[in-house]
């Protein structure tokens, strides 16, 4: 049981640009949503901080000043392009008691109680669009005297690494510690308007990751799937099963895979779960399956964009391979079936894609986020498919807002059937996956998914 105490409005502490600001074909991706993360923190820490509320609420309003963007509001233009008011209108901040403890969300699953209970309510059926907040932050005091800090950011405003850029400078300006040249953000977007003189080409590849995901086979549409229960759960490998699943991905690979880098824990990993999901969901040999990715465009354009760009500069790929290939051929091929589809995105690719979504006049057709669970509208990601989305390498535990790390951060959801996260332990090698799938898919995955490591 939660109980909100108070809400307030956070501005920025100094006056900011009120411009109107365009958005790039990465941001109008986006789902129209906004993601939803949780931090913890023990009990040690927050009786020697005043009023954690305050620190929160006086620090986002003056990292508010360097991140401005986040302080405004969304606006549907013509087609469904969306625009950003940069009006100063500030971020919503929630004050909250449980008494509950932080032992009572054991391992932190993402269920839809940690999503209702620790991070701020956003009404999207009565709200008008261009009146909801960009950023909102619920502080939860718990009984044992610990805290979380549930957030919600728009979805079309910032990718993983952005959000997190803006996290940890908000969490050092919390400490009492000043932003440097280095922490500055790269606001301007319209340095991907791309508009030069090949682009006007148009697209010159077909974007396969645009199209419908596969179907089961026999099914003319995926209503039945999306009517299937599903659970979620959490899984951990230790540094040691983290590794001997890489050199099991590596072991096999093929002399010509030789003369290229070894497979990363991620490609490693993603390919292990896109065989285990196949073998539990019981699939034909001939099923075709896609793996959903995220591909971190930021280093792949030419020239790279400028160091702390921020926004969204991720596409998402979706490699699609028959289950039975998956399943008979050895881990070698299940990761190089993910990096080709990552490794497609270079930067005429990715700016083939740009002018294939400059010609959409419909953007509700094409806008990502709404396959979750209990929604009908939009493609559908669950069975036969998945998506695997890495958090390896992003500073998630760097959120000290002055009474320590965290213990924990992920996500406070999983939308749908095959969704999941790999999520970094902090500092001793090992990973976490968060998972959602089909109740009575559930066991034999877990079955599956430590045979052999």
């Amino acid at each position: 049981m939660v109980t909100l105490k108070c809400s307030y409005t956070v501005k920025p502490a100094e006056p900011t640009p009120i411009i109107r600001q365009w958005l790039p074909e990465a941001d109008q991706l986006q789902a129209l949503t906004h993601a939803p993360t949780v931090y913890f923190y023990p009990s040690s820490k927050p009786d020697s901080i005043d009023s954690p509320l305050e620190t929160l609420k006086d620090s986002l309003s003056q990292a508010l000043v360097y991140f401005y963007p986040l302080a405004g509001r969304l606006h549907v233009i013509d087609g469904g392009r969306l625009e950003l008011d940069c009006n100063a209108m500030g971020a919503e901040v929630f004050e909250a008691y449980s008494e509950s403890t932080i032992k009572d969300f054991g391992d932190f699953a993402p269920t839809p109680e940690l999503r209702k209970l620790l991070v701020p309510p956003i009404d999207y059926n009565n709200t008008p669009f261009h009146e909801l907040p960009l950023v909102l932050v619920q502080l939860t005091k718990f009984k044992c005297g610990g805290l979380s800090i549930g957030l919600a950011i728009s979805h079309s405003m910032v990718d993983g690494q952005a959000a997190l850029h803006f996290i940890s400078c908000w969490a050092k300006i919390a400490r009492g510690e000043k932003l440097v040249d280095s922490d500055q953000p790269f606001l301007d977007r319209t340095i991907l308007k791309m508009d030069d003189d090949n682009n006007k080409k148009g697209p010159r590849y077909h974007h396969v990751e645009f199209d419908p995901p596969p179907l089961m086979i026999g099914a003319s549409d995926d209503k039945e799937e999306r009517s299937k229960e599903t659970t979620v759960t959490m899984l951990k490998l230790t540094k040691e099963q983290v590794e001997k699943l890489k050199q099991k991905a590596n072991i096999d690979r093929t002399k010509d895979d030789m003369k290229v880098r070894m497979y990363s824990r991620y490609e490693s990993l993603a390919g292990h779960i896109w065989r285990c999901t196949c073998k539990a969901r019981g699939h034909d040999d001939e099923q075709l399956t896609g793996l959903r990715i995220s591909v971190d465009c930021r280093h792949r354009l030419r020239p790279p964009l400028p160091p702390k760009y921020f926004g969204n500069v991720t596409f998402k790929s979706t490699p699609v391979a028959k289950s039975g290939d998956l399943m008979k051929k050895p881990l070698s091929y299940a990761a190089s079936k993910m990096r080709e589809g990552a490794e497609m995105f270079n930067d005429d690719y990715i700016r083939s894609s740009v002018e294939y979504l400059k010609n959409e006049s419909d953007w509700s057709r094409i806008r990502r986020g709404f396959h979750s669970v209990g929604c009908p509208q939009g493609d559908y990601l669950g069975n036969p498919n998945l998506a695997v989305t890495s958090w390896i390498g992003l500073s998630i535990y760097d959120a000290d807002f002055g009474w320590g790390k965290p213990i924990y951060m992920g996500p406070a959801t999983l939308g749908f059937d095959g969704k999941s996260f790999v999520i970094p332990g902090d500092g001793d090698g090992s990973l976490l996956i968060a998972l959602r799938l089909r109740v009575d898919h559930m066991e034999a995955f877990k079955e599956f998914f430590y045979q052999d490591i």
